[in-house]
């Protein structure tokens, strides 16, 4: 004898609404909708920044690649070493390191000591977290303060690179706008704190990411 068909329930009970699902995603859904669309654009505008600043470290990684390289040719090759490559090499590599503060920022890559957080309960945690974010906005925004000022001072000297002749105070504009940039993203991430639940570590990572294991393929 067969045993009636067990009674499923119904699709509208076991499966959660499109509101639901939004709000396991998004963790601003419990603000006012004001808020979440001023939310929106700093996430766009700050998505059109990481395109920008990840194409301008990846040509400025080529550059040094290319540059050094064609040193070593001509100079074993043709018994001719290029005279700027040297100097080519530190802009690249001072445009990179002040473009990179605000990209690994945004990734949530800089080094962080947590030995003592790990043993400390969550809402403690997230105060400190806060309260070091806090303290980097302020040291990057102040740096950038004083690099404004050096930048000035270069402008006003008229100073240019011993070979090809570029302004230094073109090539140093990066510095003050790294630090700037870099400020923003830890002030995004203080903001993220105060509005979300949970720990982040930058606007678009939390902190639970970088403690995911990863597999063969990389991929977390």
């Amino acid at each position: 004898m067969n045993s009636p068909p067990s009674k499923s329930p119904p699709a509208d009970e076991t499966r959660p609404t499109p509101a639901e699902a939004q709000d396991a995603q998004d963790p601003l859904a419990h603000l006012p909708a004001p808020l979440r669309r001023l939310a929106a654009i700093f996430e766009r505008g700050d998505q059109g920044l990481a395109h920008v600043e990840r194409w301008l470290i990846a040509l400025c990684v080529l550059g040094m690649a290319t540059a050094s390289i064609a040193n070593v040719i001509g100079r074993n090759v043709f018994n001719y070493s290029l005279p700027f490559t040297e100097e080519l090499m530190q802009i690249l590599q001072l445009w990179l390191t002040f473009l990179g503060i605000s990209y690994g920022a945004r990734a949530g890559r800089h080094i962080r000591v947590t030995a003592l957080l790990d043993f400390m309960p969550p809402w403690l945690r997230k105060v400190l977290l806060i309260a070091g974010q806090v303290i980097t906005c302020a040291l990057l925004a102040y740096l950038a303060w004083l690099a404004v000022d050096y930048l000035q001072s270069l402008a006003r000297s008229g100073r240019v690179t011993p070979s090809l002749r570029w302004s230094l105070a073109a090539l140093y504009a990066v510095v003050p706008l790294g630090l700037a940039l870099g400020a923003l993203q830890y002030l995004m991430a203080i903001l993220r704190n105060l509005l979300a639940q949970g720990a982040w570590l930058s606007w678009r990572t939390a902190e639970i990411d970088e403690n995911e294991e990863v597999d063969g393929s990389g991929a977390l």
